[in-house]
């Protein structure tokens, strides 16, 4: 089949056009309705709202210290209550000194909020969260949400990933867009009733990591070897441009709704580009669909200005007598070496989904402006996917891989020692992006890594079965995120630095995949590096024409 896609052209018009259209332009717009929930669910400041202000001359600020107690929060600092009150029972002496009324107020009773909330509107005019009152007693419903999104990521991604190899990449491709534009829209007009918004959220993410996976595999499928670390830093570079937009559509509108809207409606254009996006021709091959993959060869070839070898159909029929018979989950772990792999591939992807949902959840937990907050830990993963090529490339995926996890190990430490302390927040900040610049480089590669060591029967399979996993656990994300916030700000990162280690060492275990052909069947991936070292460099093979 290689024999065949060098005829009609790896690296021509069709597979550029194809690349940037939906592995790059679809991918900015797809990558906002994957995160916005982030921003949608924000706790803003809050405190209980104490009826009679407008009836003194007391500041807002006066007025808190006066009826809010103060507490220690889980970083030390002291700060105003966010759900408790004292217990002003009588009507408060508006003619005294302030003083006197704080001596008084001190020693009244602490109560949990009488009268709902007051929140604070420097950021946001209005989120979820303000509008329903989802604090206090109500928080865990934020953390909640994230958790059945994550579920009902882990469902379709396992869902839509298997068939994806049985039916095509491109009816999955249409049906798992339509079903997160859709899903994500409709979360506007259920936020009052709180199960019907949760289902809903299931609804819209159970094809939130599948719609990348498609056009990925298919680019990947279609091109050439040394196009493929381009292809998935192209998803990459699109990814960071959506959520960089992202926070920035948010400050320009301020209110959940329009922001969920504006930020997932346009998604739904492009359900209208069904005709120009193909099926894999390598895919059709596979499954013995002659007459539909000679369709394919010839619109690649007709753009890329090449024409088809005589013998296509010969070859393409000695390709079906050789299709593979085994698919599924079970064909992923039908041999040893196979099977480690998997698995090595599978805990890597668990190690960098957790993580990275764990730092981006935890952006709304920092100081100062929550959007620019967003934009500049979400612009760092930029420099982050282009040194992570220029290092996969040269020196390997499996030690740019190890490498970065072991600079992972050490800043989190540094994190650990430092993350509290208000005399070195911008030290803080600075490492927590550094940190996630490395996880960005990890991120990159794992994707990379996985679909270049599946076989095409079961690509899709393999790599939705990392996305699987890594949404699974990316449901405790949210509740680290919770444990910090509520118990120690390290925690967080002493979990992430742990898994991070562990990290390391299965990226060192995986077969190098730089400058190896795609393997094509089950046989293959059985063998696939077998022959290699592990202290060694990748070696550029001389390339043979094959069939």
């Amino acid at each position: 089949f290689d024999r065949l896609m060098n005829h009609v052209g790896l690296n021509g018009k069709y597979q550029s056009r194809f690349n940037f259209v939906f592995n790059f332009v679809f991918v900015i717009f797809l990558a906002m309705p994957y995160l916005n929930l982030v921003l949608a669910l924000t706790t803003p400041e809050h405190w209980c709202h104490v009826p009679g202000r407008n009836e003194t001359n007391f500041t807002e600020e006066e007025w808190k210290s006066l009826t809010i107690p103060r507490v220690t929060d889980e970083s030390g600092k002291e700060s105003y209550s966010k759900c408790q009150m004292y217990n002003v029972s009588t009507q408060l002496n508006t003619t005294a000194s302030l003083q006197s009324m704080n001596n008084n107020s001190t020693r009244l009773q602490i109560v949990g909020c009488q009268n709902g909330w007051v929140y604070d509107h420097t950021w946001y005019t209005r989120t979820v969260v303000t509008q329903e009152n989802w604090v206090c007693d109500k928080e865990l419903y934020v953390t909640n949400t994230f958790v059945f999104s994550r579920a009902g990521d882990v469902i379709g991604t396992f869902v839509f990933g298997q068939l994806g190899d049985a039916i095509g990449r491109r009816p999955v491709f249409f049906v798992t867009l339509f079903l997160l534009a859709v899903g994500r829209c409709l979360t506007v007009f259920t936020a009052s009733n709180y199960p019907l918004f949760l289902t809903v959220t299931v609804f819209g993410s159970v094809s939130q990591s599948a719609a990348f996976q498609s056009p990925l595999v298919l680019g990947t499928e279609m091109s050439s070897a040394d196009k493929r670390a381009h292809i998935a830093m192209l998803q990459c570079l699109g990814w960071t441009l959506g959520v960089c937009l992202m926070p920035l559509v948010a400050w320009a509108t301020r209110d959940w709704v329009a922001f969920l809207i504006i930020t997932s409606a346009p998604c739904g254009v492009f359900l209208f580009a069904y005709k120009w996006f193909p099926e894999s021709a390598r895919w059709l091959a596979a499954r013995g669909e002659t007459t539909r993959c000679a369709r394919e060869l010839r619109n690649i070839a007709k753009t890329n200005g090449s024409s088809l070898p005589n013998d296509t159909m010969l070859t393409l029929r000695k390709i079906a007598a050789k299709k593979e018979r085994i698919y599924g989950l079970a064909s992923l772990f039908s041999n040893w070496r196979l099977a480690k792999n998997t698995t090595l591939i599978v805990y890597l992807w668990v190690v960098n989904s957790m993580t990275y949902y764990t730092l981006m959840l935890n952006v709304s937990s920092m100081d100062g402006n929550p959007f620019m907050n967003f934009f500049w830990q979400s612009l760092v993963e930029l420099p982050g996917y282009v040194v992570g090529k220029y290092f996969s490339d040269r020196y390997g995926r499996r030690w740019t891989q190890g490498a970065l996890f072991l600079f992972l190990v050490l800043s989190v430490v540094v994190v650990i020692c430092i993350v509290g302390r208000p005399d070195l927040v911008w030290l803080t900040t600075a490492m927590v992006a550094f940190v996630k610049f490395c996880f960005t480089i990890t991120y990159y590669v794992v994707h990379l890594v996985a679909v270049e060591t599946y076989p095409t029967c079961v690509r899709q399979t393999g790599t939705s079965l990392g996305a699987v996993m890594g949404s699974s656990m990316g449901i405790l994300g949210p509740y680290i995120v919770f444990l910090g916030s509520t118990y120690d700000v390290r925690y967080p990162y002493i979990i992430i630095g742990i898994v991070s280690a562990t990290g390391m060492a299965a990226a060192l275990f995986l077969p190098e995949t730089l400058h190896q052909r795609l393997p094509e069947t089950l046989a293959d991936a059985h063998n696939f590096g077998h022959d290699q070292k592990f202290w060694s460099l990748p070696q550029k093979p001389v390339c043979t024409e094959t069939e």
